[in-house]
């Protein structure tokens, strides 16, 4: 394993490679490092008075900026000019032996400023995990081991009679060569006997690093499932295609086996000696997804996401950048993955919100994988029963090369549906007659239920039946949510939470009424009214636990009769063999959105939620309740056809000339007064040189106000530039760019870029 070993001498901890490198510094006056700091500039240096490790360019360095000492990262070397009168600091120290990144990580974080407007030095910290942003070394956990010196190896073991502690270690670590620190308590070895050999120079003491992937044993793993016609077409083109870029989209129904498709292409590749990167949409996806690759790949599989503790994502970075995995699976995050020699990527429910971060950097995974793709001459697999528009544009368009499979891998049918129109019903608890009787009918079979309501709490807001005081956030131009476990009001905007009112904050009155329905008020209603099987609520609130999420699918997967509730965490990708029925209690909710992507993003839920039911040898059944069953939204969803559906949205946007059939981005401003967000976007246009070309090439609309213009205490204005060229798009986001930094215009604001927007709210 390439790595280096740390020894301790009289003069210290020494460094000692198990590889040549080169230890010579480049020869230059300057050195460009990339500061984490809101800025786009990069940041020249001397090189550091006391020499150590070489200057190369991805390698970490302890910077001096202002008062703070900053980790940053070498980005190229220059000379300095003789008229450049101006008085650099030296770097503090270089941290890392070699560079932690290699080419196509730096040329990918070039890219991602360029393309986002987002300030390099920043960008590039996304590519460590926290704890090496931090500067601390990258290693594997380290234990302390202890040998024996030359002087040591000649001593005669007789002369330690009257020591029996010393004459012991010495015994041992002439018949073991060496013995961890660690174990000499076991062998009953005190401090003071080591002590007194190290001084004496007989044993001296080392670090070793432990990695935690063992070798690929040859162990029987899983064999691979036997493949439908469709889905052994979809593996051999994705096979034929290795060692080359090209962009597949696997687009199958619920239930058709894309993940095994991808499986075993991923296989080939493996076996080349390559690694694979699956991204998927939700750190609860990851237990099943890690439990799945490891049947087939044994244990050089790794997952990476947020929920995983500082030691975790380091040795996941380490295991990944060294080649000591092959595969690794992750969330957004894990793109910026360095990957010794990666030969696929696969991004899962490539459609999903979640591969886009709503905030400061706010890059799309799937997007950037497309990219580093691009960059590693490798294919990518895009997998979704319910493809983005982009991506059925670009399909259509022969961007990329479409697998189609029709039919569900186990040869179940898809599942029938039922609309029920709500209007003029009498509901309990939201739940229709309909949808109770249906959930008893499969209850008594053995069967499981699965009831989807994308809302959690037990209501969304509270009134005062005197005054009409209504639970309004004071923060956010949103109702706060009544939780009941524990008994609280709570803003799911800017998580703002306070105590439930005992009087009404207007009147006095105590007599309040909880308007509407969340996954908790659900919950104690099914529990009352199915006493004899389990009710498993699964939601953000449910499963804050680590491990919470885990033991609820493993309880699921038992098979046992029960009724599972909850939101968008049970939509995706997750297979339970025992769901036959799946109750949608609010179809309507999106429908009428303010945002253009609302529709899409609603038959996109609805389609996955509904996918769950029936995925065995069972026939499934949907029950969607509905306002508005003659929607033609509600219509395309119960005729099972998101394709069709996606073909209008398509024809729709091109007559309105909005994405993707155009490019967008946004720009953003914040502040405590509503007037000074939208003064700021105003002023920024009036004070910008644009070109009457650039300005022609683009489209504006605003500045306007956020659909929810007041979140977290601040007013939110907002300008949207649409044009149909993506380099008009940049080069006016390029001039606008250049004022955003002008601290007379920015001072009282916060401001954002955000290119290729998802969402409005």
């Amino acid at each position: 394993m390439e790595g280096h070993y740390t020894r301790q001498t009289k003069h210290g901890k020494c460094k000692i490679s198990i590889r040549i490198l080169d230890t010579l510094f480049m020869n230059s006056d300057l050195v460009e490092v990339l500061v984490p700091i809101p800025l786009m500039e990069r940041f020249s240096y001397l090189p550091p008075k006391n020499k150590g490790f070489p200057l190369k360019k991805g390698s970490r360095v302890l910077v001096p900026f202002g008062k703070r000492q900053l980790v940053g990262v070498i980005w190229g070397f220059g000379k300095q000019e003789v008229s450049d009168k101006r008085k650099y600091k030296h770097i503090t120290e270089v941290l890392d032996q070699s560079p932690l990144l290699d080419a196509t990580s730096l040329s990918l974080a070039e890219w991602s400023s360029r393309y986002y407007h987002y300030p390099l030095g920043e960008i590039i910290q996304y590519f460590f995990p926290p704890s090496l942003r931090k500067g601390k070394e990258a290693k594997f956990r380290e234990s302390k081991y202890l040998e024996l010196t030359s002087k040591g190896s000649f001593i005669s073991v007789d002369g330690l009679a009257r020591a029996p502690s010393q004459q012991k270690l010495i015994t041992l670590l002439k018949e073991k060569k060496e013995i961890s620190l660690k174990s000499t308590q076991a062998f009953g070895i005190s401090s003071t006997a080591i002590n007194a050999l190290l001084e004496k120079g007989f044993i001296s003491r080392f670090s070793r690093e432990l990695s935690p992937y063992k070798k690929l044993e040859n162990k029987k793993l899983k064999s691979s499932k036997i493949l439908n016609s469709e889905q052994n077409k979809a593996v051999e083109a994705i096979k034929k295609v290795q060692g080359k870029n090209k962009t597949f989209l696997l687009d199958g129904i619920t239930g058709s086996g894309k993940t095994e498709v991808y499986l075993q292409a991923i296989q080939d590749i493996i076996n080349q000696g390559k690694q694979a990167l699956i991204l998927i949409p939700e750190i609860g996806l990851a237990p099943q997804a890690e439990e799945r690759f490891r049947e087939y790949f044994g244990d050089r599989v790794m997952s990476f996401h947020s929920a995983k503790n500082e030691r975790e994502k380091v040795d996941a970075w380490l295991g990944a950048s060294r080649g000591l995995v092959d595969i690794i699976i992750g969330t957004r995050s894990s793109v910026f993955l360095p990957m010794k020699n990666l030969g696929i990527i696969v991004v899962d429910e490539e459609h999903d919100l979640s591969f886009k971060q709503m905030d400061k950097f706010r890059y799309s995974a799937r997007d950037m994988a497309l990219y580093r793709a691009k960059l590693q001459k490798i294919p990518v697999v895009l997998a979704s029963a319910t493809p983005s528009l982009e991506t059925l544009r670009n399909a259509h368009e022969d961007k990329y090369e479409v697998l189609k499979l029709n039919e569900r891998a186990t040869g179940a049918s898809l599942p029938t549906f039922q609309a029920v129109d709500l209007r003029g019903k009498e509901l309990s608890e939201g739940l229709s007659k309909e949808l109770l009787e249906a959930t008893h009918s499969e209850l008594d079979k053995g069967n499981q239920v699965l009831i989807f309501l994308n809302r959690r709490g037990y209501a969304p807001s509270m009134i005062c039946k005197v005054c009409g005081w209504i639970s309004n956030c004071s923060r956010c131009d949103a109702l706060m949510t009544v939780h009941k476990n524990p008994l609280r009001l709570h803003c799911h905007h800017c998580e703002a939470q306070k105590s439930y009112p005992k009087k009404c904050e207007s009147c006095d009155s105590d007599d309040f009424l909880t308007y509407g329905f969340g996954t908790e008020r659900i919950e104690e209603f099914l529990q009352n009214n199915f006493p004899k099987v389990k009710t498993l609520r699964i939601d953000s609130d449910s499963t804050r636990k680590k491990e919470t999420l885990n033991e609820y699918f493993d309880e699921i997967r038992q098979g046992k009769p029960m009724i599972l509730l909850g939101t968008q965490l049970l939509a995706k990708g997750h297979h339970f063999p025992n769901v036959t029925l799946v109750g949608i209690v609010d179809a309507d909710s999106g429908l009428f959105s303010a945002d253009f992507r609302g529709s899409e993003r609603v038959a996109q839920l609805m389609t996955q939620v509904s996918g769950r039911a029936g995925r065995d040898k069972k026939q499934g059944r949907v029950i969607l309740q509905s306002y508005c069953t003659d929607h033609p939204q509600i219509e395309e969803i119960i005729s099972g056809s998101y394709e069709r559906f996606a073909q209008k949205l398509l024809e729709e946007r091109k007559i309105s000339n909005i994405p993707p059939f155009s490019f967008q981005a946004k720009i953003f401003a914040e502040s405590p007064k509503s007037l000074v967000s939208r003064d700021f976007i105003l002023n920024l246009l009036n004070r910008s040189r644009i070109d009457e070309k650039t300005r022609k090439n683009v489209r504006l609309v605003g500045p306007l106000p956020s659909i929810m213009e007041k979140k977290s205490g601040v007013y939110r204005w907002e300008l949207s530039i649409f044009s149909k060229s993506r380099s008009n798009l940049h080069k006016f986001l390029d001039v606008m760019q250049s004022r955003l930094y002008d601290p007379k215009l920015s001072k009282q604001v916060r401001w954002s870029i955000d290119v290729d927007p998802l969402s409005s709210l």
